[in-house]
């Protein structure tokens, strides 16, 4: 097996430096890029069975990372929501993958970009609200 490459080293250290709120936007970064490429190989290339299968089973990965990331103790109806509404694009997903049907994923992609920025907008006003306006004691002072 060969060593992590610097690539590869800089976005695992880079994913592990996330908060767990941005860490989801990444998730659906994700979801949304994977599915976008799929579709886009799916129009331009049909016959590339092999790369709308990788791209899809992407898609797929993340939207399952999604779905074990609910805390349905705390998220409580909003959480059995929302995992339905992933678990109903993952399986979108598996069928546009197994049908080879570029509609199925066109049909889900509005939904993944709109929930994306949501949770993007979400993140961004909850950093407002509980950023720490006072300086940190060990910030060096310039």
């Amino acid at each position: 097996m060969s060593a992590p490459s610097p690539t590869m080293k800089y976005l695992e250290a880079s994913f592990a430096s996330l908060s767990r709120e941005d860490l989801m936007v990444k998730i659906f970064d994700a979801i949304v890029l994977y599915t976008k490429k799929a579709i886009e190989r799916m129009k331009t290339a049909p016959g590339d069975v092999q790369r709308r299968h990788d791209l899809l089973r992407n898609a797929q990965r993340a939207c399952a990372v999604a779905m074990d990331s609910i805390d349905f103790e705390i998220g409580g109806e909003l959480a059995r929501s929302n995992f339905l509404l992933y678990e109903f694009w993952h399986h979108e997903l598996v069928m546009a993958n197994v049908e080879g049907d570029v509609n199925r994923a066109e049909a889900i992609l509005p939904q993944m970009v709109l929930i994306r920025n949501a949770w993007a907008e979400a993140v961004r006003r909850y950093k407002l609200e509980f950023a720490d306006p006072a300086p940190r004691r060990d910030a060096a002072v310039v």
